[in-house]
């Protein structure tokens, strides 16, 4: 196979949100690269669902719906969700593609440019690295991924040039460009909605000592929880799902992880209780912790 082309697969995972109102799939779309194959899973529910089988331009993109919500309830529709299963679900369809061929995670409102997949091609020639890594900023100015994995929280780097320890290396699924040798025999975690899959992921890749690249780009993402949003409701929609992910995440490793688990939910408890200025909020996170286990 020495010479083959590099083949770039990007999926997209839609939820509750028209093809042509995503941003990702709209820019992907313009980039027009010959190797990039743009793969749209919907997890959307049935009435959106139905609105975009009847879109979709075939010559640009594969369309794959998921059957409607394969995860959680849940009332937000600024949500997507189920992600575990979708990524297995996409995994199964490239399982006959070359090892070197490249998979691209992505959201469906970021707004991906061509300087990402320059700087990608660029870098996928070094066979030595099997994941890259895009440089995200939220919209406080902070560096959110990579990070170096840590017991409690990520230790977020200051400058794009810091340099992370492979045996710590750890960041989140948005944008991130993986060879599909690395998914040999690795299925993603089905106990897991949406939070802790990429936290999940790393651990795993770690452990399989792959070899992870900071690609010199940077991307800038709004995420919910750094809004300036103090919609109660809103806010606990997300916080549900992500107290359920942390401890199916945090028992999986023992005593320590779980203690880690609780921790971090009464910490949330208490900052977001404060910026809501919600007793509610707090009194709602610690009663869903102390739940835990008679839901899922």
């Amino acid at each position: 196979k020495a010479g083959m082309m590099i083949e770039y697969y990007a999926v997209v995972v839609l939820y509750n949100k028209k093809i042509q109102e995503s941003i990702t799939v709209s820019h992907l779309m313009q980039l027009k690269e010959e190797q990039l194959h743009i793969i749209v899973l919907d997890n959307s529910t049935d009435d959106y669902v139905v609105e975009n089988k009847e879109y979709f331009p075939i010559d640009l993109l594969t369309y794959h719906s998921m059957g409607g919500n394969v995860g959680l309830s849940i009332s937000s529709s600024d949500l997507s969700f189920g992600l575990s299963k979708a990524y297995n679900y996409a995994l199964s369809i490239l399982k006959d593609k070359s090892e070197d061929d490249i998979v691209i995670w992505f959201d469906d409102d970021t707004p991906v440019k061509q300087e990402y997949f320059d700087c990608l091609k660029n870098k996928v020639v070094d066979k030595t690295f099997d994941v890259f890594v895009p440089v995200i900023y939220g919209q406080n100015g902070v560096i959110y991924s990579p990070n170096e994995s840590g017991w409690l929280k990520g230790k977020y780097i200051k400058s794009p040039e810091q340099q992370i320890p492979q045996n710590k290396f750890n960041a989140i699924n948005s944008c991130l460009a993986v060879r599909l040798k690395a998914y040999k025999g690795y299925t993603y975690d089905e106990g897991l909605f949406m939070d802790c899959v990429d936290t999940k992921l790393f651990d795993d890749f770690r452990k399989k000592e792959l070899k992870f690249c900071t690609l010199p780009v940077k991307i800038y993402q709004n995420f919910f929880q750094r809004s300036d949003s103090r919609n109660v409701q809103k806010y606990w929609n997300r916080f549900r799902i992500r107290i359920n992910d942390t401890l199916y995440y945090s028992s999986l490793n023992g005593f320590s992880s779980k203690l880690c688990g609780y921790i971090r939910i009464l910490g949330w408890s208490l900052v977001y209780g404060i910026k809501l200025r919600s007793i509610k909020f707090s009194l709602l996170c610690i009663a869903q912790m102390l739940n835990h286990g008679g839901e899922k």
